[in-house]
């Protein structure tokens, strides 16, 4: 802790903390902070980990007060406790990075009458793959009755002015261990359903329950509450930062569902309310990629971009605007790449590509976007060699090694797809439909009993998979037990025709292979009738015909034959 010999004993800042089990992230936070405030206050409420010790050995004063469902309670105890000049609201989960420390004890010798300063709070989120940004009030003059309310997401009261610094801070919370994140969105949402029962015209907490089920990607419920919120902001006439961010909510979530049109409106309708709106330019951009559309897709990446260099320059501007795209910027550029790839310019292409790629956070999420974007434009190979870049750099992701295989089957590479699929299922067992993927590639292989052995064990996990059974039957036809096979098939019942056709063509061959003209015959002609563009019933059917010395009848195949074959019968 700093000394009055070190340390400018005015005006003094006091840190002030609420925490509970945060033992994994407290001592990062603490260091970032040390040598820069005067005081750590740290109000714990119910720690049961090594939490309290950390922080007494960072010199805290640690107050304990059991856990009421209420931050906002809790954080204005750790206000209470504080005796610096200024408070700085920091989170366990949360770091102050290097130089900004400086710049906050720069800015309140500084502040003049404000009684509140702002920090640029960065949120990396989707595994540090993406990161929004907005300023935050977190520097706060003590004694003026500033407070904290709400039982969630709370809201500081009391501001007359306020002031931005280019100071940063980076909020980890969004990245923590899958078990965290799960615990914080059952604890969330429960809170935020107890704001809404006490006082249902309330916007607030219906639009964070909707960035609360978007984090989680229930996108349906996330539609469905912010346009709650949205209802209830514009009845109060609220067209806030908070309305606004309910508006990207709703547009981005329709866009993952597909509902584009609504998508486009809900985020016109962001930019027509605060033209600096930087979310609402990237999904319109988005939207504009979707519809191949160069000139809309030009237009809205160069508002982008111009509301980004505003953000950075004068951050002030935008108050307290959550920007959720901030750090996209390297997507347009991919996705302009792809746009324009048919112009033969191949240069521009590569030089877009190696901007993106120097932009974009994550290597591994810029290889994954690229190999999407040649998947779009149905270059497989390409998207393939994209995915295995990709795979060098986290050989265990299941998602990357799901859709590689996906993509050697695109490239009927069953070969490749197989190992994959089976590298895949050591991973994750469980994983959705990968065990039938893999005995659909080993039937290809003609691997026929590997194959129906997994379909039995992939059965026990989708018992609803009508193609199981089938498949099974074709396998058993694939093994020579042909008497099996054909009681497989008739067992099953279906009215979708690619299953009829495969259970009659199936029943044809297991009948022809056992030199059961009539049925064979029958089925085959049955088959003809269902899949008329296809030669194969009209070619057997001519061969069982010369099995039975029906030359006429096999003449008649033939010429069928022929006719679809676009040949000439002579």
């Amino acid at each position: 802790m700093p000394t009055s010999d070190t340390l400018n004993p005015k005006p003094t800042i006091s840190a002030c903390l609420i925490v509970k089990n945060e033992e994994k992230v407290l001592a990062t936070c603490l260091q970032s902070i040390r040598n820069y405030v005067n005081e750590i206050i740290v109000v714990d409420t119910g720690s049961s980990d090594r939490t309290v010790e950390i922080a007494e050995s960072f010199g805290a004063r640690v107050y304990h007060h059991p856990w009421e469902n209420h931050f906002s309670k809790h954080r204005n105890q750790s206000l209470a406790y504080a005796r610096g000049d200024w408070l700085l609201v920091i989170d366990a989960d949360e770091e102050l990075p290097h130089g900004s420390a400086d710049v906050l004890r720069d800015a309140v010798k500084k502040a003049g009458d404000a009684d509140a300063l702002a920090v640029l709070l960065e949120c990396p989120f989707d595994r540090r793959q993406a990161k929004a940004a907005l300023n935050s009030l977190r520097l706060l003059r003590n004694r003026r009755g500033l407070h904290y309310e709400g039982r969630v997401h709370n809201s500081l009261i009391g501001v007359k002015k306020a002031l931005c610094t280019p100071a940063r801070l980076l909020h980890h919370g969004y990245v923590a261990d899958r078990e965290t994140q799960l615990r914080r969105f059952k604890r969330t949402t429960e809170l935020l359903n107890l704001d809404i029962a006490e006082d249902p015209a309330n916007p607030r907490p219906h639009h964070f329950l909707a960035a609360a089920y978007l984090s989680e990607n229930r996108l349906t419920e996330a539609v469905g509450e912010a346009e709650q919120a949205l209802t209830l902001f514009e009845a109060r006439n609220q067209l806030d930062h908070n309305y606004l961010w309910s508006l990207y909510i709703a547009a981005s979530a329709c866009f993952d569902l597909g509902r584009t049109d609504q998508a486009e409106t809900l985020a016109q309708k962001a930019a027509q309310t605060n033209p600096d709106h930087l979310d609402a330019f990237y999904l319109l951009t988005l939207i504009a990629y979707a519809r191949q559309d160069r000139m809309r897709f030009s237009t809205g990446r160069e508002q982008y971009l111009a509301i980004k260099s505003r953000i950075r320059t004068d951050p002030g501007r935008f108050g307290e605007m959550v920007h959720n795209t901030f750090d996209s910027e390297w997507r347009l550029h991919l996705l302009d790449a792809f746009l324009n790839i048919g112009d033969s310019d191949d240069e521009r292409f590569r030089r877009l590509l190696d901007l993106s790629q120097s932009l974009c956070p994550d290597l591994f999420l810029f290889f994954q976007q690229t190999a999407a974007c040649y998947w779009q434009q149905k270059n497989y190979a390409q998207a393939k060699d994209q995915y295995l870049q990709a795979l060098a750099l986290r050989p265990g992701d299941t998602g990357t090694l799901w859709v590689l295989a996906h993509a050697y089957e695109k490239l009927k590479d069953d070969q490749s797809r197989i190992p994959l699929l089976e590298k895949l299922l050591q991973i994750d067992p469980q994983f959705p439909h990968a065990r039938f993927q893999l005995a659909l590639a080993c039937m290809h292989r003609e691997h026929f009993q590997k194959s129906y052995d997994l379909f039995t064990e992939a059965a026990q996990a989708e018992p609803g998979n009508r193609l199981i059974p089938i498949n099974q039957a074709l396998c058993l036809r694939g093994l020579q037990r042909y008497t099996e096979s054909i009681q497989a098939s008739e067992s099953i019942a279906t009215r979708e025709p690619p299953e009829q056709i495969a259970l009659t063509g199936n029943l044809a061959y297991c009948f022809y292979a056992l030199r059961q003209w009539e049925p064979a015959a029958l089925y085959f002609l049955k088959w003809r009738d269902l899949q008329p563009e296809s030669p194969e019933p009209l070619i057997h059917l001519a061969r069982i015909s010369i099995e039975r010395r029906e030359i006429e009848r096999c003449v008649v195949h033939c010429d069928r034959l022929l006719t679809l074959l676009g040949l000439n019968q002579n």
